[in-house]
């Protein structure tokens, strides 16, 4: 595992080790504007989707969508360590580049762009990365930053993308379709099983052309459709 890079940003205390960095990041309490999010959920539900098709809404969501946005995490990781410190923004743009191609849906960019700001005004609080909290990257490039900072491996960044987009999904079922708890984390941990399969599929990932074009294209529609909506719980 490399080492940390991880420096206390000014007034912060935090030291903290990467396996608790990890669990940060995939923390839905962690203030991001994560609550904000049903990882396409709600729209789903909207457009006739029942809450028991969950299961399978993840798997789907995990080799399309999530797939996509976790290699991007892992190339982003391999780009921070690769390149020269003042080298850094421009060979992660070109990352967030080559994964907005592959996302067709404006409000998918939009969702991940306003957790990306999230994940870097938080993370900024508590570490000086050397980075702009403005910067306009998705969530997905600032997660594998953070976590080739914090000397996480490629596994552990892909991993945390998918558990957090998992728990994303299942803690908003529990809002919009009230049901046992008990099924929900029963869900959680059966999903374990598709989270580690993508993760093995784009552990490997080092350049911005090895980022999976995987096409959700319903999902991508009820995404555009859920912005109109007058009514609705989540942004996204």
């Amino acid at each position: 595992m490399p080492s940390s890079e991880l420096t206390q940003a000014a007034g912060s205390t935090a030291t903290v080790p990467a396996e608790y960095v990890a669990l940060l990041l995939a923390d839905a309490r962690l203030p991001t504007g994560a609550h904000t999010q049903s990882a396409g959920l709600e729209p789903a539900l909207r457009n006739g989707m029942r809450s028991a098709q969950v299961p399978d809404y993840l798997r789907a969501r995990l080799a399309t969508v999530t797939e996509t946005e976790a290699a991007a995490a892992v190339v982003a990781r391999h780009v921070w360590l690769a390149a020269e410190p003042t080298d850094r923004t421009t060979a992660l743009d070109v990352v967030d580049r080559a994964w907005r191609v592959r996302t067709p849906a404006a409000a998918m960019r939009a969702a991940a762009d306003l957790l990306g700001r999230g994940y870097l005004r938080t993370t900024a609080a508590l570490w000086d990365l050397g980075l702009a909290t403005g910067h306009p990257w998705c969530r997905a490039v600032v997660i594998g930053s953070v976590g080739a900072a914090a000397g996480l491996s490629a596994a552990a960044v892909a991993r945390v993308l998918g558990y957090e987009d998992v728990q994303t999904v299942v803690a908003a079922t529990l809002k919009l379709d009230p049901f046992d708890p008990v099924l929900a984390t029963r869900w959680v941990a059966e999903a374990g099983a598709g989270v580690e399969a993508m993760v093995a599929r784009v552990s490997g990932c080092t350049r911005a052309d090895d980022l999976p074009a995987v096409g959700a294209p319903l999902m991508e529609q009820w995404a555009q459709a859920h912005e109109t909506e007058e009514r609705r719980l989540f942004r996204a």
